[in-house]
């Protein structure tokens, strides 16, 4: 076990809490006790604490980032997120859902315990320094952390002392205090590391000095009033009509994030406590995330949101939790990413190629070991879900995006999602441009390993130099609004230009620029001249997050918490009619079909979990090592990132929750708006259900259909209704899905989904 070098490691955590907002990985969990007693008494006289047990309640959480950095937010974000709390005992209350073993057992464990927690034996790499601001005449040091401890200048001739632009690279690839690459400025050119233990903690020091570096990087006024992002506002706005108007007061809905903001937010776990305090007994538990990952939505909503309430009294058999995990691969927004790329495509002269990386945040593989004692970094990455869901998501939006702009479906351009040189069929994920962005290379994998995740640099390299692509544009996916990890952490990780200060006060957060490659890792880059990119450069351009699209964002949510609420046998008021349903279940998947009525034969089948402990039984121990590692495992039982989905034994998931299935009507599609009739429709409009339930294995969809108005079976096609458009959306084949199958003894037709919704079978003219 090598220990680790202190000055990296508190570089790392400076960078780690800087891309606070990230999403990662579960259990590792020991027995408990039950939470103190609580009198849970309900009666009409306490608060209509009866009535609220029979409602439900609805908990929207997130990141909830100021617009600007506040101290307040990022101190609490960086204790809640990145340290997590340290285990007291064996078998402390509360602490069910904490990983790693005692005495090296805490709430996150992201880190190395000993960076995360002064630990007897190692306090040096807890404290072994000090970062401090130099004084305007130079004779003293001022902690970033704390203004009150003061060394002077004259005192330290024999220690150390070295500006922090000059510190080591970090864990993930890149300076945490570099030069501002717009104009050289260095913001940091008073701060300074001196190699003094001071009593306070190396890592919060680190991150302190990090968001006064953000603050000069962005142009922030630390004196300006905290508020939410305007993104975050019209959500809450939008989703708090949209309940109201669908749901009417059976819902009761409330924010929490995970970092509160006086004056302006809650906290989740607070929030959580109100509920059950007024007699809530049914939750529904909603993130925005694109990308569905256990640390999202578990380490981040789920458990501590069952550590306030245990710490409250409450057992989590008191609460029945419904959780809306994931926003992506649903057509509304797979239509807006499509919207959010197309002034960028209209850029690009109409028949040229256009080369398309897809950007999402990415996680570490496989992680840390979770089992080097004092050194250990327990949070399970080996487990992640991460990864199957983002490159499901990127397979979702390429068939939209196809749709929209390529030649071969009628559009204007050649779109390329593909680079050489990579393993398995044309559509795996090493020969697709589909890019992680928040850590370094080295981070996702061994560089031996052909299956290793890639970064935005690293796919950049393949489209240009290796490829020799001209026009691309990187497409951002997993970020719903323009923080700090898309207009800048992701950019100084992998060298993309930064917007100008005055940009980004204006809303400006897309960029293009030139770029050419010498050889591997050998590039230039310029802005773009008046007259374009000189020949021997690529032209990039890259989007910018949600913000310009927040109503649309916000329409693709709430309907993804319509479904979640209906897991409740609650539906909204939408004349909506259930013909059948049934059980689906997690592990063994399920069939659930109407048998008489105008809907007969409709039928949904749930695939098993093809692959039923993967990853969850994945092991650090087994991950995949190369020949060149001093303990080598490339056999078959090594663990190795996903790549290819030729057949459904292939994917590690199908459903992701025990639920309850519904096949019926749904007469209207609004308030004041009926279901559109589809022009060539040879069928009912049929509602599966609950709304907008992802999978990962491709469900099969079965619907009737009116056999009179069919001469040509060949030509059916089936549609689903995308609720931003108000309109009907081709059902694009889903990988290792099966083609459509016509039954014309039955008269149905049957087609593979990866999300449930309102579907209708057609007729080609």
């Amino acid at each position: 076990m090598k220990p680790l070098n202190s000055a990296n490691a508190i570089i790392l955590i400076a960078l780690v809490a800087l891309l606070a907002g990230c999403d990662q990985a579960t259990d590792q969990s020991t027995s408990q006790q039950d939470p103190p007693a609580k009198d849970r008494t309900l009666s009409k006289e306490t608060d209509g604490r009866a009535l609220n047990a029979n409602r439900i309640a609805l908990l929207v959480t997130g990141w909830g980032n100021p617009l600007e950095p506040v101290e307040q937010y990022s101190d609490e974000i960086f204790r809640d997120a990145i340290l997590g709390r340290q285990a007291a005992s064996p078998n402390q209350v509360c602490t069910q859902n904490y990983v790693g073993t005692y005495p090296f057992r805490s709430e996150k464990g992201l880190l190395p315990h000993v960076i995360a927690f002064k630990t007897e034996g190692f306090e040096e790499f807890w404290d072994s320094s000090g970062i401090y601001k130099l004084n305007e005449d130079g004779t003293a040091y001022l902690s970033v952390l704390d203004d009150q401890i003061v060394l002077h200048a004259d005192e330290l001739a024999d220690v150390a002392i070295t500006p922090v632009r000059e510190l080591p690279v970090s864990g993930f690839g890149a300076r945490v205090f570099g030069v501002d690459p717009r104009d050289g400025t260095d913001h940091t050119a008073d701060i300074f590391k001196i190699d003094q233990p001071n009593g306070l903690h190396d890592a919060k020091e680190s991150a302190a000095a990090r968001r006064l570096w953000v603050e000069k990087m962005i142009g922030a006024n630390p004196a300006t009033p905290p508020k939410h992002q305007r993104v975050t506002l019209d959500l809450e706005k939008y989703i708090a009509e949209y309940i109201k108007q669908n749901f009417g007061d059976v819902i009761d809905l409330r924010f929490g994030y995970y970092g509160m903001i006086e004056g302006v937010s809650e906290k989740l776990g607070d929030v959580a406590v109100q509920f059950a305090e007024q007699g809530f007994r049914q939750m529904v538990l909603a993130r925005e995330t694109t990308d569905h990952n256990l640390y999202a939505n578990d380490f981040m909503d789920l458990y501590p949101m069952l550590k306030s309430l245990c710490d409250a009294g409450y057992s989590d058999r008191d609460m029945s939790i419904q959780q809306v995990r994931q926003i992506g691969r649903t057509p509304e927004y797979n239509y807006m990413v499509v919207e959010n790329v197309r002034p960028f495509i209209e850029q690009v002269p109409i028949g040229s190629e256009v080369t398309i990386i897809y950007a999402t945040w990415g996680l570490p593989w496989p992680g840390g070991n979770p089992n080097a004692g004092p050194f250990s970094a327990p949070q399970p990455n080996i487990k992640e879900t991460f990864h199957e869901n983002a490159f499901l998501n990127f397979r979702s939006f390429k068939s939209y995006a196809q749709a929209a702009f390529d030649e071969n479906f009628g559009g204007d351009y050649r779109l390329n999602f593909s680079k050489s040189g990579g393993v398995g069929g044309p559509n795996s994920r090493t020969n697709s441009l589909f890019a992680y962005s928040m850590y370094s290379s080295k981070d996702y994998g061994h560089s031996e390993d052909p299956l290793r995740y890639t970064t935005i640099r690293e796919n950049l390299e393949a489209a240009i130099w290796q490829d020799k692509k001209d026009e691309i544009i990187i497409v951002l996916s997993h970020w719903y609004n323009n923080g700090i990890p898309v207009k800048l952490s992701m950019r100084t990780l992998n060298d993309l230009p930064l917007n100008s200060i005055v940009e980004m006060h204006q809303g400006v957060h897309s960029i293009s620029w030139c770029a050419r490659y010498a050889g591997p890792g050998d590039y230039t880059q310029m802005s773009v001249p008046e007259e374009g990119c000189p020949e021997s450069y690529a032209h990039i351009q890259m989007t910018e997050a949600f913000d310009d699209l927040a109503q649309e964002f916000a329409v693709g949510f709430a309907n993804r918490i319509r479904g979640g609420i209906e897991r409740f046998n609650v539906f909204p008021d939408l004349d909506i009619t259930i013909a059948a349903q049934g059980i689906i279940d997690r592990r063994d998947g399920g069939r659930v079909e109407v048998l008489d009525g105008p809907l007969k034969g409709a039928a949904l089948l749930v695939h098993p979990d093809p692959r039923p402990n993967e990853p969850e039984n994945y092991e650090w121990a087994n991950r995949w090592r190369p020949e060149s590692d001093g303990d080598p495992h490339t056999g078959p039982t090594a663990v190795r990132a996903i790549n290819d989905y030729e057949q459904v034994s292939d994917y590690l998931d199908s459903a992701k929750d025990n639920f309850n299935a519904f096949i019926g009507t749904q007469r209207r599609a609004t308030a004041n708006l009926d279901f559109p009739i589809h022009p060539s429709a040879i069928s009912a409009v049929v509602y599966f259900g609950p709304y907008r339930t992802v999978f990962n294995a491709p469900a099969t969809v079965t619907i009737p259909y009116i056999t009179e108005l069919v001469s040509d079976p060949e030509k059916i096609e089936p549609h689903i209704f995308n609720e931003l458009t108000k309109a009907y959306d081709p059902v694009y084949p889903v990988p290792a899905g099966a083609p459509l199958r016509i039954h014309e003894q039955s008269g149905t037709a049957s087609f593979d989904v990866q999300v449930l919704g309102n579907y209708v079978l057609t007729i080609a003219e």
